[in-house]
């Protein structure tokens, strides 16, 4: 059996997602431990503690969203599972790096802090939405027809076949989600984000982004690695530093590695490693015959482990 350890991100935070953990929140201690001697931020008391405008900021967000997941990732080394496969979706996809011992915790949660603080940084007003039933290509061709230059509007995320998010400056937005709206899409949702993710917006963070990123030793991945922005397994460290520096302003495209994932490993098993079921969501939007478990439900964590680590018996 394939094991696949799904990270979510921005936007799975939620008030009190500690708690969560149930009797497990002190076996998680180490995670926070380090998150707070590489910060100097109490970043359990926020996961614990803040309520939801303090999560929304996202000097706030992405580091609590990181702690939870790889919380949850080391509650899963700690009962023996050893993935062979990982991704992440956005901000996920650092949480996915740990997984595959590509990142250390001190390092994952400096890049994500370095990474946090930039994206807060950038003044270009922006924006993202998503299109609900329509499918890539036509949400392609209107965001080309409404901005011709893809520099004010494009594709931020694939996240399956029929959910799509565009991204840029709030007018281009708007003109192409009425177009989405006319042609047929089921359903608009602009998202409570504070800039535009994933889109040539967020430009003006690259360079010293980049700087940082290159100072920093990354190990050869252990397991396999799907990348957001390849939207394919990685081939190689250099490829993953790429990809870190590439993601901020690129598609993201989810959607084309589930599908990858799926062709190349047909008996396999999914854990949504973090807070929430977003991730199982689109999961069962694109193939919902997948076993897929939601590790912040505590009867599924429980499932999760004991049909990887007893298969005959589940």
């Amino acid at each position: 059996m394939n094991i696949c350890l799904m990270f979510p991100g921005q936007g799975t935070q939620k008030p009190g997602m500690l708690r969560e953990l149930g009797n497990k929140m002190e076996e998680a201690n180490p995670v926070f431990q380090v998150a707070k001697e590489v910060t100097g931020r109490d970043i359990k008391q926020l996961c614990l503690s803040a309520n939801a405008e303090e999560l929304q900021k996202t000097e706030n967000t992405q580091l609590a969203v990181t702690a939870m997941n790889l919380a949850y990732l080391h509650l899963l080394h700690n009962d023996g599972i050893k993935p062979n496969i990982t991704l992440g979706h956005s901000l996920g996809q650092f949480s996915a790096f740990v997984a595959a011992n590509v990142l250390t915790l001190e390092q994952v949660f400096l890049i994500v802090q370095k990474r946090a603080e930039l994206m807060s940084n950038v003044h270009r007003s922006g924006m993202l939405c998503s299109v609900l039933g329509m499918d890539m290509e036509t949400v392609g061709e209107i965001c080309k027809r409404t901005d011709p230059s893809s520099e004010h509007l494009v594709v931020a995320l694939h996240n399956t076949q029929n959910q799509i998010v565009i991204g840029g400056e709030p007018e281009y937005v708007l003109k192409a989600e009425e177009q989405c709206i006319s042609k047929g899409a089921l359903k608009t949702v602009p998202i409570r984000v504070s800039n535009a993710f994933h889109t040539p917006l967020m430009q003006g963070m690259v360079q010293e982004y980049a700087e940082f990123i290159d100072k920093i030793e990354f190990g050869i991945p252990r397991i396999k690695v799907m990348l957001n922005c390849k939207g394919n397994f990685a081939a190689d460290v250099q490829d993953i530093k790429d990809e870190i520096k590439n993601q901020c302003c690129h598609t993201v495209f989810w959607y084309e590695g589930v599908k990858k994932i799926l062709n190349f490993y047909p008996n396999i098993v999914f854990a949504e490693t973090g807070v929430g079921k977003v991730l199982t969501g689109m999961m069962r939007s694109i193939d919902n015959q997948q076993k897929m478990f939601m590790l912040s439900n505590p009867a599924q964590y429980n499932k999760f482990v004991n049909s990887v680590k007893y298969p005959a018996a589940s």
